[in-house]
């Protein structure tokens, strides 16, 4: 599982580094493919096992990728791409992700951490998808990187609990589909109203 687990962290830094909202999909969809190997290789190979890694690859490497590359080919080129990443970004992701490390050696001795590498990337992966919401302004690369975050919750969650029960993770499934259905269709309305996808030009709306 530490490998998927590494993936799914290269693949977070991809999305940061990333301008091209495209790429970001395909990085989503890695990530889903990871964690739906992870799903197998956390138990012993069960019908119920099966099921829950079909799903979880059907939705987080097919639906939500296919769902949020239908909306960005409806758009021009010159709005599939992102602004770079802020100097601060870079700065803010290295200490955020060497912070990890410090925060194992605080909480190994409480003794609720099951996998250390697990525990490793995926706080490192939350970290870096934050920080993703904050550094980009591209309405699908927020949309991405709350996916981001949700992936990176499933494998922190794994490093201390050892595995999710099987309703949870159905229902995180079910959630993250919603959630982008619904994120998506706005991108798409946010688009058309504004002729933009930078979300930051909408601050008028506040007033």
């Amino acid at each position: 599982m530490g490998i998927t687990a590494l993936i799914v962290f290269i693949a977070s830094m991809g999305m940061l580094l990333v301008r091209n909202v495209t790429h970001t999909v395909w990085l989503l969809a890695v990530e889903g493919v990871a964690l739906s190997v992870m799903v197998f290789l956390s138990r012993p190979i069960t019908l119920e096992q099966t099921v829950i890694g079909l799903v979880t690859i059907f939705i987080k490497a097919g639906v939500i990728p296919f769902t949020m590359n239908r909306v960005t080919l409806t758009w021009p080129q010159a709005y599939r791409t992102d602004r770079p990443l802020p100097w601060w970004g870079y700065l803010a992701g290295i200490a955020l992700v060497l912070s990890v490390t410090h925060i194992i050696h605080l909480l190994s001795p409480v003794g609720i951490i099951h996998h250390r590498d697990l525990f490793f990337y995926g706080l490192a992966s939350i970290y870096l998808g934050l920080l993703q919401m904050i550094s980009r302004r591209h309405v699908l690369s927020q949309v991405g990187s709350l996916i981001a975050v949700e992936n990176a919750l499933v494998i922190l969650a794994a490093s201390v609990a050892g595995q999710l029960p099987m309703f949870m993770e159905f229902g995180m499934l079910i959630d993250l589909l919603v959630a982008v259905v619904i994120l998506s269709w706005i991108s798409r309305l946010v688009h058309h109203q504004f002729n933009t996808t930078d979300v930051t030009v909408m601050r008028f709306l506040r007033r």
